[in-house]
């Protein structure tokens, strides 16, 4: 009797342990998808619907002929594609959803609390309801109790592009930063200051068309210029490059104007300011994107939930 209640629990240990190992490695798989709580960007997704659809009998009528039923609310099986796009900002959540197999295109808006969406229909007010993270959304459509066309699906669908409004927003600030210190370096070039700080401000321009190993902003130092002979002299210093390395400069000067720029990269060439265009002005709004995944027109259907809708005969 010992042996056997031994042997007992020995069984339920072995299969309790590998259970709540298999739940807390779940666990940590949906933290590490977890949207972060002021997570703003867009993200699409992809994937299939199947759920049925029950119509009421109107006085333009309805699909009849093929329902036994005295009050024609017979359910039809509806399935298909389907692609969304969500758009978060923080706990609000707005987007739209397009489908084949008879589920009609919308718009939804809702919130998000930790991983769980509860989005609104704008059409019909059906309730969307599941998990959404990076990975996917997934989950349940219910229509409200008393609406005309009552419709029931489960969905899936995997994630197939996130875009990080927080990255897009760091690149645009440092696309006006790059816009503004270029016109600094503009003002301070084309200006009457010291002939140091023209210089300076020279170099940093012509780097502006540098496509490897770009100057380092504010690292000239050592600037030195010769003695001047007959309104000429040269200026030269030192400078840092992104990667860390050294390098140097040397300019000639005719009447208080920078000629030309002599590098220690290639000595004896001394060229002119490589003037460069204005830097373009950054987008106020994250790119539009298209849908590549389903067309934008919605394409003809054996049955339509938007033809219910509108209680259209259906001949059959």
């Amino acid at each position: 009797m010992i042996r056997m209640c031994l042997s007992a629990m020995l069984l339920l240990t072995a299969w309790l342990v590998p259970a709540h190992a298999q739940g807390n490695n779940q666990a940590g798989v949906d933290s590490a998808n977890a949207l972060p709580d002021d997570f703003r960007g867009r993200i699409s997704y992809f994937g299939n619907h199947s759920g049925e659809v029950v119509s009421t009998l109107t006085i333009s009528g309805g699909p009849k002929k093929d329902c036994p039923r005295p009050d024609h609310r017979c359910p039809e099986r509806i399935g298909g594609s389907l692609e969304i796009e969500l758009e978060f900002d923080g706990d609000i959540v707005k987007g739209n959803f397009r489908g084949t197999g008879g589920l009609r295109d919308s718009q939804l808006i809702g919130r998000r609390v930790g991983s769980q969406c509860r989005l609104y229909d704008l059409t019909d007010g059906s309730v969307w309801q599941g998990r959404c993270d990076a990975q996917g959304f997934q989950g349940g459509v219910k229509s409200v109790p008393n609406a005309n066309v009552q419709i029931t699906l489960s969905f899936e669908a995997v994630g197939t592009k996130v875009r990080d409004y927080s990255e897009w927003e760091r690149r645009r600030r440092a696309a006006w930063l790059r816009k503004r210190h270029y016109q600094i370096l503009r003002a301070q070039y084309e200006g009457n200051g010291p002939i140091e700080l023209r210089f300076a401000a020279a170099v940093e321009l012509d780097a502006f068309n540098w496509s490897l190993d770009g100057f380092r902003a504010g690292s000239m130092t050592n600037i030195h210029k010769t003695k001047a002979k007959r309104g000429a002299y040269e200026i030269s210093g030192d400078f840092t490059l992104e990667s860390g390395a050294k390098g140097s400069v040397r300019a000639r000067v005719e009447n208080e104007q920078i000629v030309c720029l002599e590098y220690w990269d290639i000595p004896g060439v001394c060229r002119p300011l490589a003037m460069p265009n204005p830097p373009p002005d950054p987008e106020d709004q994250p790119p539009a994107e298209t849908s590549w995944l389903l067309p934008s027109t919605p394409q003809p259907q054996p049955v339509q939930l938007a033809m219910r809708l509108a209680n259209v005969r259906l001949t059959r």
